[in-house]
């Protein structure tokens, strides 16, 4: 158990980071506690877009992730390792459909305070406003989440949310 938390803790300090649009559902465990479980549009994939013999549960994927603006969306899905890519994650293939291949990358449930979980969910539920994550990603594919949190929907059109620029200290007049 150690060695996994250190292994995830590597990768949290020297994993890149990205930002991913999510999907929240609210589930509880009574044995864990409240989260936020996390679903993204490429663990729902369409049988085409992988080549070669049918994929069972288990199988390992690769998804190759770019940025799209300040996201970082899906723009391949292979069973090996993407040469090309500099992001990419690891997905285990959990459930195979005719229509649908699901699958998981370890970053799908964010721990919250009692209480917090439905709030978060309603928020990123509303219209105006978006879940985000963080995640961090090494060089394996890898995923660990970093931090959730939930800011204004931008349309293409709408520029970036423009941070307060900081303001120079009053100057004093000299005694």
């Amino acid at each position: 158990v150690l060695g996994l938390l250190t292994y995830k803790q590597i990768t949290v300090v020297t994993g890149q980071r990205i930002l991913l649009k999510v999907e929240p559902i609210d589930p509880l465990d009574p044995f864990r506690g409240e989260y936020v479980d996390l679903g993204y549009s490429f663990s729902r994939l369409q049988p085409g877009e992988v080549q070669g013999p049918s994929l069972q549960r288990g199988d390992i994927l690769y998804v190759a992730l770019a940025p799209q603006g300040r996201f970082y969306e899906k723009v391949g899905v292979s069973r090996e390792v993407p040469r090309e890519a500099t992001v990419f994650l690891r997905g285990t293939v959990t459930q195979v459909s005719a229509k649908q291949i699901q699958v998981t990358y370890g970053i799908e449930s964010w721990f919250v305070q009692k209480g917090k979980g439905l709030e978060l969910e309603r928020e990123g539920r509303d219209r105006d406003k978006q879940l985000v994550v963080e995640v961090a990603v090494d060089k394996r594919g890898q995923a660990v989440l970093r931090q959730v949190h939930v800011e204004p929907r931008r349309t293409p059109a709408s520029p970036p949310v423009a941070a307060e620029a900081p303001r120079a200290p009053a100057k004093r007049p000299r005694p």
